[in-house]
């Protein structure tokens, strides 16, 4: 299965009838999203094991436990930031902030009904 084959699954997931399965996989592309604000791309090994866990095939911790059999001990390296602290503070007239905005649009239209009105 393809990367985008696989974060389609996990899209789906986030559409299901079953609110623990919805919450979970929204929770999932929450964080990737994040990810890709941050441009970063995350592992086809973690939307493996993202939907395997919002399937309920397994738990978080085993998740937890799968990411560091398969890094091991390999060191995790922070990006380098401008500021002097580990988070960046993004203004809120950034045009990070739109297109942060835009995506979360797309990709969960639902989740803004209520405020579009």
């Amino acid at each position: 299965m393809t990367y985008e084959e696989k974060y389609q699954e996990l899209v789906e997931l986030s559409h299901s009838e079953n609110s623990e399965i919805k919450e979970m996989a929204d929770a999932w592309l929450i964080g990737i999203g994040l990810q890709g604000a941050a441009e970063l791309k995350v592992s086809a090994f973690l939307l493996d094991l993202a939907i395997r866990n919002v399937k309920g095939e397994i738990t978080r911790d085993e998740v937890s436990q799968r990411l560091k059999e398969h890094y091991g001990n390999t060191e995790c390296v922070e990006p380098k930031s401008e500021l002097d602290g580990d988070y960046e503070i993004i203004p809120h007239d950034s045009p990070r902030i739109k297109e942060i905005e835009e995506w979360s649009r797309k990709i969960r239209p639902g989740l803004y009904t209520n405020t579009d009105k």
